[in-house]
Formats: structure tokens, C-alpha cells, sequence
């Protein structure tokens, strides 16, 4: 079995995964509180952390499955899970957790960062293939 080949980065996938779900689904954050990131006063702070969550996302996905994932149709049904757990995650603030709301916004960057974890291994395997002439 192929999990048999990197078992630490699959349960760091796993892990993570965990982590997403549970900061995705925990209740909202009371004014001033250390994760109330309104108060920080950095444009679209939210946005720019559903990217580099999603972005890290992808990147230990894709590690964990080097070894198998070379066909094309598995690295693209691997990252659309991705933005499924993301979108199904975004259903789930809404119907699951108290203050939260569901928004298109946190889908497009969540999707954005899967994408961008997508093209730096891109960029990493072209730049090793070069490097290895």
C-alpha cells in the first residue's frame, strides 16, 4: 500500500485535515479575542489565511502522494477533494456552528490556495528536473 511509503507526511496530511475541520466548524470569536482578526485591522486578513491554509493544504497532499500521483486524473481528483472538503466545510459553519456564516468569498480563496499549492509544486518539479541536467 502506498501510504506505507511516507508515513509521516500522511500523518501530517491527516492532521491537518483535522485542523481544518476544527477551526473551520468552531464557533465564532468575541470581539478582542486573540482569533477576532477584525481587530488587527489588515485588509482581507481572512482571505489571505484561507489561501496560505488551503496553499499548505495542497502542498502536503501532493508530497504525500508523490509516489503515486503521477497520472494526471489522480492529482486532479486529489486537489478537486480538496475544494470539496473546503466548500463542504463552508456548508457545514452554517448549519454546525454558532456565529459562523458560509461565504463564496472564503470558497474562492480556499480554492486559490489549493490552485497555488498546485503551481509551486509545479514550479518545483520543473525547477529539479532542470537542476538535475
Amino acid at each position: 500500500m502506498f501510504v506505507e511509503r511516507s508515513p509521516l507526511l500522511w500523518l501530517a496530511l491527516a492532521c491537518y485535515c483535522l485542523f481544518i475541520t476544527y477551526v473551520s466548524l468552531m464557533p465564532g470569536q468575541e470581539e478582542g479575542e486573540l482569533t477576532d482578526l477584525k481587530q488587527y485591522k489588515i485588509p482581507h486578513l481572512d482571505k489571505l489565511l484561507h489561501i496560505a491554509a488551503y496553499w499548505l493544504y495542497a502542498l502536503l497532499a501532493l508530497l504525500a502522494t508523490a509516489k503515486v500521483s503521477q497520472k494526471r486524473w489522480l492529482i486532479s481528483s486529489l486537489l478537486l477533494l480538496l475544494i470539496l472538503h473546503g466548500v463542504a466545510l463552508e456548508y457545514l459553519q452554517i448549519t454546525l456552528t454558532l456565529n459562523r456564516e458560509a461565504s463564496l468569498p472564503d470558497i474562492i480563496a480556499n480554492t486559490a490556495g489549493v490552485l497555488l499549492g498546485y503551481f509551486t509544486m509545479l514550479v518545483y518539479h520543473i525547477c529539479q528536473a532542470k537542476g538535475s541536467h
